[in-house]
């Protein structure tokens, strides 16, 4: 067990490599454009309404505004934060009518639509943050990844855990526990990114499973692990090639490299699970598997070029090579 998962790991991220390369533009890393998918990104607009006299922090930001226009962002900003609100203002306009001041403010959050990134292994009970807004479409995306590699992290220990109360060999559950420490290091990478674009990912919450089967454990490896952590190292693969940004450049090629070491322990995973199940299982491994390749054939992973995404047609085509060497039951990893 301590030389198998070291070659397959070796092979995949070979096999991976050869995906993206087989799709970049012959233009040098840091030529590819992109565009920004409206389903990932809504713009909200909000008017806040303070009485004056208000109170004195208030009061200053609001006679500030009044006399110097150029200030007035301090004034949005702050009726957001006494709202719980977070982001940063893309528009900020104010209006004086005797005692009220009408505070007008966009910003963009991040709405979770199908043609959004994926970003790693997700835990059971992960529930989505109620809110994760942005001044920027990159800092939205940023944000969002930081808050899903955190995520990975608990995914990483329940797992660890899981193989253990099942009695996989020790080598995995080592090789999970492995895999959320490069998690920590991943998030707090993206959140450092995040904060450069103006945007602080919030903490993920997540509700512990009860005790769960083989089975079930295996189904949920498939998808997320298979399916969802492959892609991701084959996006993050695209990124350390392609961001403009050369301190995005340099996060992803790390991350890209430890994304396709955990989709290899998924692929391991998945291969010592069918020695424990039986034949009616597995095909309902092999059809989790398969339903969660076809939720990401709409997808279309895009945002600011700075980021270095995939436009539609790129990412259609790394799909259709990863569903090819891998979802359908790729000779690499599928034993």
């Amino acid at each position: 067990m301590q030389t198998g998962p070291a070659v397959r790991y070796r092979e995949l991220r070979r096999l991976l490599q050869q995906i993206v390369v087989a799709g970049l533009p012959v233009t040098a890393a840091g030529c590819v454009e992109a565009v920004i998918d409206s389903d990932c990104i809504d713009t909200v607009d909000h008017t806040y309404h303070v009485e004056t006299p208000a109170d004195p922090p208030m009061q200053l930001k609001i006679d500030r505004c009044r006399v110097d226009v150029y200030t007035c962002n301090e004034l949005c900003r702050e009726a957001m934060a006494r709202d719980g609100n977070t982001s940063q203002p893309s528009r900020c306009e104010v209006a004086f009518s005797g005692t009220d001041v009408a505070v007008g403010v966009s910003y963009e959050v991040w709405t979770s639509g199908a043609g959004c990134p994926v970003e790693g292994r997700r835990p059971p009970g992960l529930a989505e943050p109620q809110r994760l807004g942005a001044s920027t479409a990159a800092g939205a995306w940023l944000a969002r990844a930081a808050w899903l590699e955190a995520a990975s992290i608990h995914a990483f220990v329940q797992l660890a855990r899981e193989l253990g109360e099942h009695g996989a060999p020790p080598a995995l559950v080592r090789w999970a526990l492995l895999a959320a420490e490069e998690e920590v290091r991943h998030t707090r990478a993206m959140s450092r990114l995040a904060a450069r674009h103006g945007a602080f990912p919030p903490v993920p919450e997540v509700a512990p499973p009860p005790p769960r089967s083989l089975e079930a454990i295996a189904i949920e490896n498939a998808a997320e692990g298979c399916v969802r952590e492959t892609w991701g190292a084959v996006i993050a693969e695209w990124q350390a090639r392609a961001a403009l940004d050369p301190a995005v450049r340099a996060a992803f090629a790390v991350i890209s490299r430890d994304e396709a070491r955990h989709a290899a322990l998924a692929w391991a995973v998945d291969r010592w699970a069918r020695t424990k199940l039986d034949s009616l299982a597995c095909a309902r491994v092999d059809a989790a598997r398969l339903a969660a390749a076809r939720e990401l054939a709409s997808a279309a992973d895009v945002a600011s070029a700075v980021l270095g995404l995939p436009d539609e047609r790129q990412a259609r085509g790394l799909y259709a090579r990863t569903l090819d060497s891998l979802w359908n039951g790729g000779r690499t990893c599928h034993a």
